[in-house]
């Protein structure tokens, strides 16, 4: 994601305060846009227009806080990395936010530390990405393994089928050799199994699809 247009949802009601987020994130390695809301209204618009692919929130606002905002966050955009930049909260608070999701927190008086925090939640995100990729992959790889094992199966369930045809014509009741009658019994049984082998893989191929 660094060196890319990162696109940067802030939510802060000090004006000053909004200045001095950016004013830090110009230190960084990586070009960014942001916007700046400061109600609840505005957040959930720019959420959906603005699109961002992180979001720095104060913790406290007058008729709002950080952590509704980021449930709301979870709601709409669960993959959106969000992070808590405030003076007004203690490390035991801020325990307690990331135990419940939020993806870290910075205090105001060591804003030297965000972008670092921001390069790391950036990283987790984009190891997430490449981890779902690579599922969809094998799930891909998978499913056509799947159906090539299915036509396999029912392409091979034909010859076993005429095999144990053939093998009812024969009137066992009647005299023959006995050899004769063992080789045909244990033919008869073996593609019987084997019937029954192929049923079942197909029918696991259908559980698992």
């Amino acid at each position: 994601m660094i060196g890319r247009n990162l696109k940067i949802l802030i939510l802060e009601d000090t004006i000053s305060d909004a200045d001095l987020l950016t004013w830090e994130l110009k230190k960084s390695d990586y070009d960014f846009v942001f916007e700046v809301v400061q109600n609840r209204e505005t957040f959930i618009k720019a959420l959906n227009d603005f699109k961002p692919d992180l979001i720095l929130s104060d913790f406290s606002l007058p008729s709002f806080d950080g952590f509704n905002a980021f449930q709301i966050k979870q709601q709409e955009k669960p993959d959106i990395p969000f992070i808590i930049v405030s003076g007004a909260i203690g490390e035991e608070k801020a325990v307690e936010l990331i135990k419940n999701g939020v993806t870290d927190y910075v205090q105001k008086d060591k804003l030297f530390t965000l972008n670092q925090k921001i390069n790391r939640a950036l990283k987790e995100v984009e190891e997430k990405n490449e981890k779902k990729i690579a599922e969809e992959k094998i799930r891909t790889q998978n499913k056509k393994l799947l159906e090539i094992a299915f036509l396999q199966s029912h392409q091979i369930r034909r010859p076993v089928a005429d095999i144990l045809g053939l093998i009812s014509i024969f009137n066992f009741d009647e005299p023959c050799d006995p050899e004769n009658v063992e080789i045909l019994t244990r033919l008869e049984t073996t593609a019987t199994d084997l019937d029954g082998i192929i049923r079942e893989i197909v029918e696991k191929t259908n559980e698992i699809e």
